[in-house]
């Protein structure tokens, strides 16, 4: 019998009628309906017992909401045409947001304490959120009143999560005509890192003929998520989403723009490995998009889906002793769902499922260097789970930044491993499909940040139609590719191919992957400068992500990222690797 290639969810809970998921659910709605009376006869106890008991119910809020909720979306999102999915996700997402007014009443009575930090030391539970509580203090200024928070609470399932639905909707369900056949859109569009350029080509011509029939209904889509977004985000008091997003990410703006500043420095650098790659593979006017992802001469590698589980573990192995026995764990427990499908969301991501101390990843598998890449990223993100289980369950969220910090690192250990068990020739093919991927980390991610820079100042005067949004999203990848690209052949519906867009609760969840990748790679060069000595670091590193900015947790490798100097030596190590690439190339040529 062979191995099922499908996650399973068992863990969680075996279906919508297994008694534990009724009993949950019960739970909730009882949950519901006591916390009117509860927080009103919290507020007549002492402050002590306000603290303690209102955080113990925040705990107990959160840990209900968040099993059922993860449960719903991940069933979801491998299989979006079935109706029970749709209605159990929508039923658990009204019955939680129902709750948000009496989580912001609580976190209100907990804040509202007289001389609240130096209570914090008298209780052992206070006590641990003593850095969420300190920064839920600081951003009072930016919180509505709570008859505005019960209002977009009762809204936010028919606005900002509609939208959202509507995007995974059409795009799960979306077919591109291509040889003859009609495939699932997501399975043209992981085309583009076929062996043969005849094929990417093709697959990209399709893709883009595909996006036509969708276009227009997702313009209203992205066009209401910004525009609430935007409106949302003054109304509590910020500048514009950004500077929402940086004080949620735990950033300052002098790191950020430390990093952009440092980056426009070497886009000339970038652009130059690009014309140059495209002469290899002989165009004269830069690179086409759809040869972003293709490799000099004939790559033949083919990993199973064995065969990336067995690398990934071999390499895990001698890196980190905790890193591989939870891979180890992952693969035994059928964490991952592999396969492409009709109803599956596209692309990659992982959930941390904390209360049971797993993970759950979804990939869309097709047997290319990139998917084994893509099985290492997630797993990153697992690993990062891991080392985060044992804070209490309000402290288990990392800003987005960090997000990226382990998954980017794995990345760099399986690349790096790949260059050195390959010949020279399978060498140079590794380096290039690192290299362009630390493109799209870097030149991709600017353009995408960019691009909703511009379509925030946009949607401030009114909706953007199919037509202006792939031509701001044109125009943003001129600015970050210039004449790495040639102009005839630029993807300029990126606007539907990333989800990130779409996401309610989130704007500009695109430079964290930059951060992410310069980030990891500086941790990377530790690694291998200081050995295994650096992994307790590490992974104390990781621990420290949730209860710390982003600044403070570089600290603890010794990085200041207020400055352009690290992050300079960041994006010189790719330059390096750049020349690598082309002598390697040189070599191969002659």
């Amino acid at each position: 019998m062979s191995k099922s290639t499908h996650w399973s969810l068992d863990a969680l809970y075996s279906g919508y009628q297994d008694p534990h998921f009724q009993n949950d659910v019960q739970a909730l709605k009882e949950l519901s309906s006591r916390l009117p009376s509860f927080c009103e006869d919290l507020q007549k106890e002492k402050e002590e017992c306000i603290l303690h008991d209102g955080l113990k119910k925040l705990e107990e809020i959160q840990d209900l909401c968040y099993r059922l909720k993860m449960y719903t979306q991940l069933m979801l999102s491998v299989d979006a045409n079935n109706t029970d999915n749709i209605a159990w996700s929508n039923n658990i997402l009204s019955m939680c947001s129902s709750l948000n007014l009496y989580q912001s009443k609580l976190w209100s009575m907990i804040l509202n304490i007289e001389n609240l930090e130096e209570k914090l030391q008298d209780d052992k539970l206070a006590k641990s959120y003593s850095f969420i509580i300190k920064e839920k203090l600081s951003k009072r200024s930016h919180a509505l009143s709570d008859e505005q928070e019960q209002i977009l609470s009762m809204v936010y399932p028919t606005s900002l999560k509609a939208f959202s639905d509507m995007y995974y909707a059409l795009t799960g369900n979306a077919k591109a005509f291509y040889n003859g056949q009609w495939l699932p859109l997501t399975q043209v569009k992981n085309m583009c890192h076929d062996t043969s350029s005849k094929v990417r080509k093709e697959a990209y011509e399709a893709e883009q003929k595909a996006y036509e029939n969708i276009a227009q209904p997702l313009s209203f889509a992205i066009s209401a998520i910004k525009q609430q977004q935007y409106k949302e985000a003054r109304l509590r008091g910020y500048k514009d989403p950004l500077e929402k997003m940086l004080i949620d990410s735990r950033m300052s703006e002098k790191t950020l723009q430390a990093m952009t500043e440092s980056i426009e420095e070497y886009l000339p650098f970038f652009r130059d490995y690009l014309k140059t790659k495209a002469k290899l593979l002989g165009y004269e006017n830069g690179l086409p998009w759809y040869e972003i992802y293709a490799t000099l001469g004939d790559c033949d590698f083919n990993f199973s889906i064995d065969d990336c589980e067995n690398y990934l573990l071999k390499h895990f192995k001698n890196v980190s002793e905790n890193l591989y026995r939870m891979t180890k764990q992952a693969i035994d427990e059928h964490w991952i769902d592999y396969p492409t499908h009709p109803g599956k969301q596209p692309g990659a991501f992982c959930e941390n499922l904390g209360w049971i101390r797993q993970s759950r990843i979804i990939t869309n598998y097709n047997n290319t260097l990139s998917d084994i890449v893509t099985v290492a990223h997630e797993l990153g993100h697992a690993f990062h789970g891991m080392m985060i289980e044992d804070q209490p369950i309000l402290n288990r969220d990392y800003c987005m930044p960090l997000a990226e910090t382990a998954s980017t690192f794995n990345e760099n250990l399986i690349y790096n491993a790949l260059a050195k068990d390959m010949d020279e020739k399978n060498r140079l093919l590794v380096i290039d499909s690192q290299l362009s991927a630390l493109c799209q980390n870097i030149l991709d991610i600017y353009a995408r940040f960019q691009f909703e820079k511009s379509v925030f100042e946009h949607v401030q005067h009114g909706f953007l139609n199919a037509e202006q949004l792939c031509d701001l999203m044109k125009q943003a990848l001129l600015k970050s590719f210039g004449d790495g690209l040639d102009p005839n052949w630029i993807h300029t519906y990126r606007w539907i191919t990333k989800v990130h867009y779409y996401i309610p609760d989130i704007a500009y969840y695109n430079f964290p992957y930059t951060f992410g990748a310069l980030f990891s790679r500086g941790l990377y060069a530790k690694y291998q400068k200081e050995g295994q000595a650096f992994i307790p670091k590490y992974e104390a590193l990781l621990k420290a992500t949730t209860t710390n900015t982003v600044e403070d947790v570089a600290a603890i490798a010794d990085i200041d990222l207020s400055k352009p100097d690290f992050w300079k030596q960041s994006l010189q190590s790719i330059v390096d690797q750049m020349h690598e690439f082309l002598e390697l190339s040189q070599g191969e040529k002659a």
